[in-house]
């Protein structure tokens, strides 16, 4: 198994990449909470005020990224890169001085420019690595993004209580500065050939119907992920045992991390629709649990799927996605993680809050689990169908296997 991790980091530049790939997501990852803390401490504002402003930041970041995505494949990383650093030195150094209602605009314009951390690893892992490796290499990927979770957040929250928001805002924009001055540095290849007309990417380059599975698999992922953290902190604080949460997600992530050592490790991985039914099918159980380490305990088998399941998500979109237009179909991914996130949460709170734990669980694991095979079934139709090019087909068996 671990042969293909040894394989995998033999690639030139692929160990500073990973590095800076996590420190780049860190920031990213605790942004919300930050923006909470700053809005409710600084502000004197609700957290439904505060909501709203984290909100908008996410909705900019999702409306951003496959433009930012388009924006990579045809100027490539430097230019885009030096608008978005600028950019989120401008929002992380100034924000936190705004008032309320200027920061609402400013949140947005700060997602639309936000780092595009994961988009560029993505676009890099996808050139650099070789067609053998990558579903390894997109594993790596996820277990570095299970661990900037388990840090980012805790580390954003740790700053504002303990110094104060506005140091916390400058910190989080300080890595967010350097992880960008790194990727300039580092500049990693994100397309093995660059469209030699320079035409812009059309819609219909990329975005086909095999491609719009891929990304109906993505968000029934991340409605999973985002459903599991609202339902389970939800099913504690009910309890009155929320100080256990930290625990939990520190299981979750461990799980996580361990699901995709063993994913990563496989030449014949199970396909991307297996798993993801598979993680929302082992989500509904939770909601059975009486105490928090019963619910530990069940959250040990769906969170061993949950790297597996973002990382071949991950390599479907890379896969079929034609060269020219990868950066555009990595954005919308990115874009597609949002969607879920924003789906999977209030379906989690909605239902805990008239039904209770068993109902939450079982609503957001089987949304996640019917959206995967509705794609299975779809994209079986679509593979049964002739393929007008040989590219197209050979995209379809490696995707199929």
């Amino acid at each position: 198994m671990f042969a293909a991790y040894r394989q995998v980091f033999a690639e030139p530049k692929l160990r500073p990449l990973m590095t800076i790939g996590l420190l780049a997501k860190m920031p990213g990852l605790g942004i919300s909470a930050v923006i909470l803390l700053h809005v409710v401490s600084n502000l004197d504002r609700g957290f439904g005020a505060a909501s709203l402003v984290s909100a908008l930041w996410t909705a900019g970041a999702g409306i951003g990224a496959p433009f930012q995505g388009r924006g990579l494949d045809r100027y490539g990383l430097r230019k885009v890169l030096a608008l978005v650093v600028t950019a989120q030195s401008l929002f992380w150094g100034l924000a936190h001085l705004l008032p309320y209602p200027a920061l609402l605009a400013a949140a947005f314009v700060g997602g639309l420019t936000t780092l595009p951390a994961f988009t560029v690893i993505r676009l890099a892992l996808a050139t650099m690595v070789t067609e053998e490796n990558r579903h390894t290499a997109y594993v790596v990927d996820s277990m570095t993004t299970d661990l900037a979770y388990m840090v980012g957040p805790s580390v954003g929250i740790l700053l504002a209580s303990q110094a104060s928001p506005t140091v916390a805002f400058l910190v989080m924009g300080a890595l967010l500065f350097l992880s960008g001055l790194s990727y300039l540095v580092l500049n990693p290849p994100l397309q093995k050939a660059r469209p030699k007309d320079g035409r812009k990417p059309r819609l219909t380059d990329w975005l086909s119907p095999r491609m719009a599975c891929a990304l109906g698999m993505t968000v029934a992922a991340s409605i999973a992920v985002i459903g599991f953290e609202v339902a389970a902190i939800g099913t504690l604080q009910r309890w009155g045992q929320l100080q256990w949460s930290w625990l939990l997600l520190v299981v979750a992530g461990v799980a996580s991390v361990a699901g995709g050592l063993v994913y990563g490790g496989m030449r014949r991985p199970p396909s991307v629709f297996v798993v993801t039914a598979v993680l929302g099918l082992l989500c509904m159980p939770m909601g059975l649990a009486t105490q928090w380490y019963w619910l530990c305990l069940l959250a040990v088998p769906a969170n061993f799927f949950v790297a597996p399941a973002l990382s071949a998500t991950a390599t479907s979109v890379s896969l079929l996605a034609p060269e020219g237009s990868k950066g555009v179909a990595m954005g919308a991914y990115a874009s597609a993680l949002l969607i879920g996130n924003v789906a999977g949460s209030p379906l989690a709170g909605v239902v805990m809050d008239h039904g209770g734990p068993v109902a939450s669980f079982a609503a957001f694991g089987a949304t996640a689990a019917v959206i995967a095979g509705a794609a299975y079934l779809c994209d079986m139709r679509l593979r049964d169908s002739p393929a007008p090019t040989a590219e197209q087909n050979e995209q379809t068996e490696v995707v199929a296997s």
